[in-house]
C-alpha cells in the first residue's frame, strides 16, 4: 500500500472528503495565474506578437540573447555539438557561452518550436517565468508559515511583479534564477527545520545551472538565511553546528551537480577581459556624489525614494529596483510593531534591509556582491533580494493582523510616509501623489479591520483591489521603461538574405569546404547566429580576450573591454587572414571591386564572392609566430603590413601609407589641431559654441584601392570625398580598417569628420594605398599549400594538405585550451599565432590533419557531476530507509503496548488510525477554543478561511493533512507568547 493510499484512507477515516489536486492547490494555482495573466495581458496591450507586430527584443536581448537562442535551436534540431559554434566570432566555445546565456531549461524546448515563432515563444517564456516566480513564492509562504489561504494569492505577485523583474525582464538569462529563489529559501527552511534536503539540493543546483552569475547572489542569500534562522531559532551551539553540517553538505552536493557547466565556464572566464577596476582603498559610494556623510545620506534618500509606487523601474541605468507594491512597504513596517513576532526576527529583518541599502550605496560592498568587479550598466543586480525580504515581512504582518490595534496601524502609517517625503525632489510629482492615495487607502482598510469595523473577508477583498491596481501599473511601467521593437526588419532584409544563403549552399553542395560569410555592415554584432552562417563578428561576455585583441589589432572593429569584435567591409588582407569567401551587401553597396565578384542579387541585396580567398588552413612562413599583438603599433594598417610580410616572406609592404598633402580643418584660431606623432593629432576648441570639423587630404599615387583607419575621440561618422564629391559615410564609432574604394592616379582623397560643439581629444588617421602587385605575389605563395577539408562538424575539422617545404600551418580558428591537433594520427603541439589563431608546424609531404575541441574542464566537471548525483541518490536512499525504520518502530510500539495485532502492514495502518483519531479530536478542541478566544478579542473570523490543509509531501504515513492555521497559531508559540518561523 502506498503512502498516498494510506493518506487517502486516513482522510476518509477522519471524516475529510477526498479533494482533487486542483482544489488542494488552488491558491498555488492562482499565485501562478495572476502574475502570468497580468504580464501576458500587458504584453498583448503593448502589441507584442502574436497580438501585434512588436517584439520584446531590446538591448542585449536584440544583440546577444536571441541570436544565441537561434544558434542553440539550430544545434538542437540538427543534432549539432554543444561544445563549439562556427556561427560567430570565427568560432567560439559554445559550451561556455551556453552556461551563461542559454542554460534555462525552457530554451531546450525550442527543439519543438518552429523558428518562425521563436520570438513569440521567447515572450511566452518571460511571462511563464514571471508566473513561476509567483508560484514559487507562494510555495515558500505556505510551507514556511503553514498557511494555505487567499493571502498566498495576495502576496506572491508582489515578488513576481516587483520592479526588478519588471525593469529587467528583457534580461531573460536572469529570470529563471530569480523566479526560483523562493524555492531555494523554502528548501533552506526545510533543511534547517526538519532535515529535509531534496528540495534544497535540487532547487539550488537548478538555480546555479540556469545562471551561475545570479546564482552567486542566491548562494550569498542562503548564507544570510542560515544566519538569520539560527539567530531567530537559537537553541544551542550543538544544534547550530548540526544545521551547519546539513547545509554545508547539501550545498556541496548541489554545487557538485552544477560542475558539468560551471567548471568549464570557470576556465573559460579566465580567458575573458579583466577590467582594471579594483577594490576601492578608501570609502566610496554610488549614487550620492561626494564620498562623505552628506553624500551617503543623499544616496540613502534616493534609494528609499525608489520604493514608492508608480515609478518607472530601472531598465539599463538608474536607481536600485526595490519597489514591490507600497502595500509591502506599509505592512512590512507594520510587522515591526507586532507583539506576536519575536524581537530577534524583527531586528534581523531590519538588518537585512539596511544591509542591502548600504550594499547599493557603498562601492566596496557593491564590488563584492558583483563577483569582485563593478558592473557595466544594469546596476544593483541583487536588488530583488530586498523585495523578497520586504514582502516576507509584509506577509508576517498580515498573518497577525488580528493582534494589531489602531495605534499600531497609525504608527505604521506615519512611518510609511517617510519614503514618500524622501521622494520629494527625487521622483516626479504624480507618482508621489498616487502613492499617497494608495497609502491612504491601505491605512483606512487596515484601520477599519483592526477597529472591528469590517471582517477579514471584506479586508481581503478591498486589499486585493488595490493590489491589482499596483500589479497592473507595475507591469505597464516596466514595459514602457524597457520598450519594444518591431518584427519588421529583424533580421534586416531577412527574406533576401535567406535566399542568397541558399544559393551559396547550392553552389557549395558536393564539397566539404569550410568557409565564412559576412555582411558589409552589422545589425546585431552576432549576425552569423541570427542568419545562420559561419561568421566573423561577435558580441559575447565570454569572448576570449586574446582573440578580441588580435582582431582589433589587425583591423576588425572591436573593443576588448566590450567583449566584441565585428566585421565591416575591410581590406583584402583581412579577408585572407579570416577565411572570408562570401560577402553580402544588404544595402547593395560595396567598395572592394578588385577582389569581390558580384555573383547574385535579391532585391537590393547583393552577394559577392572573394576571388582572393584562402581556405581555413594554409602553409605560411614560420616567421608568422613573431607577430605579437602587445608589441605592435596603434595602427592596424601597419600591423597588416607586418603580419602579411611575416606570413609570405615578402619584404615589401602591402600598404603604402599616404602622407597628408593638405588639411581643411576648422580655422586654427578657433580649432587648433597639432600633430603629436606619425598619424596622431590632438585637437581642442577655443569656442564652446563652435562645432568644428577635421579634414585630411591625400593624393592617389597610382590607380588602385585605398583603405583607411580613423580613431577619433567622440566621432561617429566619417565621409569620404574624392575630388570633393562625397563617396558615402562610414561608421567609425569603433575604429577599423575600412575599404574606401578603387580610384585613379592623381585623385584627391579627403577624409572629413564633423565633431560636436566644443570638441577636444585625439585623432589617429591613416590612409593607405593598397599595393595590388605585392598582395597578388603573397597570395600566390600562400595559396600553394592549403588544407583540403574532407569533413567538419560543429567542433572538429579534418582534411589533407600537401606541404612543399617545412613551415607553419596557420588556421583562422580562434585558439583556446581544449583544442587538440593530430597530424597523421599523432598529436602535435599547438603554437597559436599572436596568442590567438590556432597553428602548428608541418613538415614537407602529404599529411592528414585533424583538429577537435572539447572545453577545458568538461571531463572533470562531468565526473564531479556524476559524483554529486551519486551522493544525492545515496542520501535519498538513506533517508528512505531511515523513514521506513521509523514507520516500523512506530508499529512495534503500538503492537507491543496497545494493539496485539499481528506484524503486518494492516496492523500498522490501524494503529496509526487510532493515534490519528486522538490527535484530530485534540486539534478540534483547540480549534473551538481558538475561535472563542478570537471572537472575544473582536476578530471577525470565518471558519472557512484558514482551514485549507497544505499538502504534506512526506513519505511517512504518520504526517497526514492537518489544520494548518491552527498549527501555526498554537504549536509554534514560544514561552513569551511570541511566535517565529514554525519549528
Amino acid at each position: 500500500m502506498t503512502a498516498t493510499s494510506k493518506r487517502s484512507d486516513l482522510r476518509k477515516f477522519s471524516g475529510q472528503k477526498k479533494e482533487s489536486f486542483l482544489h488542494r492547490h488552488k491558491y498555488l494555482l492562482w499565485s501562478f495565474l495572476i502574475p502570468f495573466l497580468i504580464m501576458g495581458v500587458a504584453f498583448a496591450v503593448a502589441g507584442i506578437a502574436p497580438f501585434g507586430n512588436k517584439q520584446i527584443l531590446v538591448v542585449d536581448l536584440w544583440h546577444q540573447y536571441y541570436p544565441f537562442l537561434v544558434s542553440l535551436q539550430n544545434k538542437l534540431q540538427s543534432g549539432g555539438s554543444l561544445f563549439w559554434t562556427w556561427d560567430v566570432g570565427m568560432g567560439v566555445n559554445f559550451f561556455a557561452l551556453m552556461s551563461y546565456y542559454l542554460a534555462s531549461p525552457l530554451n531546450f524546448l525550442t527543439v519543438f518550436i518552429p523558428q518562425s515563432i521563436l520570438t513569440e515563444f521567447l515572450a511566452f517564456s518571460v511571462v511563464f517565468k514571471i508566473g513561476i516566480a509567483g508560484l514559487s513564492f507562494a510555495i515558500f509562504l505556505r510551507y514556511t508559515f503553514k498557511i494555505n489561504n487567499w493571502s498566498l494569492v495576495m502576496f506572491s505577485p508582489m515578488y513576481a511583479l516587483c520592479s526588478f523583474l519588471m525593469g529587467y525582464y528583457w534580461n531573460v538569462i536572469w529570470l529563471d534564477t530569480v523566479a526560483i529563489l523562493p524555492l531555494v529559501v523554502t528548501g533552506t527552511v526545510a533543511l534547517m527545520r526538519e532535515g529535509k534536503f531534496k528540495l534544497y539540493i535540487v532547487s539550488l543546483a537548478l538555480s546555479v545551472l540556469a545562471n551561475y552569475y545570479i546564482g552567486l547572489f542566491t548562494c550569498i542569500f542562503v548564507l544570510l538565511c542560515y544566519i538569520g534562522y539560527n539567530i531567530c531559532m537559537w537553541d544551542g551551539f550543538k544544534k547550530f553546528m548540526k544545521r551547519f553540517g546539513r547545509i554545508a553538505l547539501s550545498t556541496l552536493v548541489a554545487l557538485a551537480i552544477t560542475a558539468i557547466l560551471t567548471l568549464p565556464a570557470f576556465f573559460a572566464l579566465q580567458n575573458t577581459y579583466s577590467t582594471t577596476s579594483t577594490f576601492p582603498k578608501t570609502y566610496a559610494i554610488n549614487i550620492g556624489g561626494s564620498n562623505d556623510l552628506e553624500g551617503t545620506l543623499i544616496a540613502i534618500q534616493k534609494v528609499i525614494s525608489n520604493s514608492i509606487a508608480f515609478v518607472e523601474p530601472t531598465s539599463k541605468e538608474g536607481l536600485p529596483n526595490i519597489y514591490c507594491t507600497y502595500a509591502a512597504m506599509f505592512l512590512g513596517l507594520l510587522s515591526l510593531l507586532s507583539g506576536k513576532i519575536k524581537k530577534r526576527e524583527k531586528v534581523f529583518n531590519v538588518f537585512m534591509l539596511v544591509f542591502f541599502i548600504m550594499s547599493f550605496i557603498i562601492r566596496q560592498l557593491d564590488y563584492i556582491w558583483h563577483g569582485f568587479h563593478f558592473t557595466n550598466m544594469l546596476p544593483y543586480r541583487f536588488s530583488f533580494l530586498f523585495s523578497f525580504v520586504l514582502v516576507t515581512m509584509a506577509f508576517r504582518a498580515y498573518s497577525h493582523m488580528a493582534f494589531f490595534n489602531k495605534w499600531d496601524v497609525m504608527l505604521a502609517g506615519i512611518l510609511s510616509l517617510i519614503p514618500i517625503i524622501l521622494a520629494i525632489g527625487v521622483q516626479e510629482t504624480l507618482p508621489i501623489v498616487l502613492t499617497v492615495v494608495i497609502l491612504a487607502a491601505l491605512f483606512i482598510i487596515v484601520y477599519l479591520f483592526t477597529t472591528r469595523k469590517i471582517s477579514r473577508k471584506t479586508m481581503n477583498g478591498m486589499l486585493s483591489i488595490f493590489l491589482v491596481v499596483e500589479f497592473i501599473a507595475s507591469a505597464a511601467l516596466g514595459i514602457n521603461a524597457v520598450g519594444v521593437t518591431t518584427k519588421d526588419g529583424y533580421p534586416r532584409e531577412g527574406e533576401s538574405v535567406s535566399k542568397l544563403l541558399n544559393q551559396i549552399e547550392e553552389k557549395e553542395s558536393g564539397t566539404n569546404e569550410f568557409f565564412r560569410t559576412e555582411m558589409t555592415t552589422t545589425q546585431t554584432l552576432n549576425d552569423g547566429a541570427l542568419n545562420g552562417y559561419n561568421g566573423i563578428s561577435l558580441f559575447d561576455s565570454m569572448a576570449n580576450v586574446s582573440i578580441s585583441s588580435f582582431a582589433e589589432n589587425t583591423g576588425l572593429t572591436g573593443r576588448k573591454s566590450g567583449n566584441r569584435y565585428s566585421y565591416r567591409e575591410s581590406s583584402p588582407v583581412t579577408n585572407l587572414l579570416f577565411n572570408l569567401k562570401y560577402l553580402i551587401a544588404r544595402d547593395g553597396k560595396y567598395n572592394n571591386t578588385l577582389y569581390m565578384e558580384e555573383i547574385a542579387q535579391e532585391g537590393n541585396v547583393k552577394l559577392m564572392e572573394n576571388t582572393a580567398y584562402l581556405p581555413i588552413g594554409f602553409m605560411a612562413n614560420e616567421d608568422m609566430l613573431k607577430y605579437e599583438v602587445d608589441k605592435t603599433v596603434d595602427n592596424p594598417i601597419e600591423n597588416q603590413n607586418e603580419i602579411f610580410s611575416y606570413a609570405t616572406g615578402i619584404d615589401e609592404d602591402v600598404f603604402t601609407i599616404l602622407n597628408v598633402v593638405s588639411q581643411g580643418h576648422t580655422d586654427y584660431a578657433v580649432f587648433p589641431v597639432n600633430k603629436t606623432s606619425d598619424y596622431k593629432y590632438s585637437f581642442s576648441t577655443n569656442n564652446s559654441a563652435v562645432a568644428p570639423h577635421l579634414k585630411y587630404n591625400y593624393e592617389m599615387p597610382e590607380d588602385g584601392m585605398v583603405c583607411f583607419y580613423a580613431n577619433i575621440t567622440n566621432a561617429d561618422s566619417l565621409t569620404l570625398y574624392v575630388n570633393d564629391e562625397s563617396q558615402g559615410s562610414f561608421d567609425i564609432s569603433k575604429a577599423y580598417v575600412a575599404c574606401g574604394g578603387v580610384f585613379n592616379k592623381g585623385d584627391k582623397i579627403s577624409l572629413y569628420v564633423d565633431l560636436d560643439e566644443g570638441a577636444s581629444g585625439t585623432a589617429t588617421v591613416v590612409c593607405g594605398y593598397f599595393n595590388q602587385d605585392v598582395f597578388d605575389e603573397g597570395y600566390e605563395i600562400l595559396s600553394q599549400n592549403t588544407l583540403e577539408t574532407t569533413a567538419y562538424t560543429d567542433s572538429s575539422i579534418e582534411g589533407t594538405i600537401t606541404v612543399d617545404e617545412d613551415g607553419l600551418f596557420y588556421t583562422s580558428i580562434p585558439y583556446e585550451e581544449g583544442w587538440r591537433a593530430w597530424v597523421d594520427g599523432e598529436e602535435v603541439e599547438i603554437t597559436p599565432v599572436g596568442n590567438a589563431m590556432l597553428a602548428f608546424s608541418l613538415s614537407e609531404g602529404t599529411h592528414t590533419v585533424k583538429m577537435s575541441f572539447i572545453p577545458k574542464g568538461f571531463w572533470p566537471g562531468l565526473l564531479i557531476f556524476i559524483g554529486g548525483v551519486a551522493v544525492f541518490i545515496i542520501m535519498c536512499l538513506v533517508a528512505w530507509i531511515t523513514g521506513r525504520k521509523r514507520d516500523k518502530g512506530l508499529y512495534k510500539t503500538f503492537n507491543d503496548e496497545q494493539t496485539g495485532y499481528p506484524d503486518d502492514e494492516q496492523a500498522l495502518i490501524e494503529a496509526q488510525e487510532r493515534e490519528e483519531r486522538k490527535r484530530l479530536e485534540e486539534l478540534e478542541r483547540k480549534r473551538k477554543e481558538r475561535e472563542e478566544r478570537m471572537l472575544q478579542e473582536g476578530e471577525y473570523y470565518s471558519g472557512e478561511e484558514n482551514t485549507e490543509p497544505a499538502e504534506e509531501l512526506s513519505e511517512t504515513t504518520k504526517r497526514v493533512l492537518e489544520y494548518e492555521e491552527m498549527q501555526a497559531a498554537e504549536d509554534s508559540k514560544t514561552e513569551d507568547g511570541q511566535d517565529s518561523i514554525p519549528e
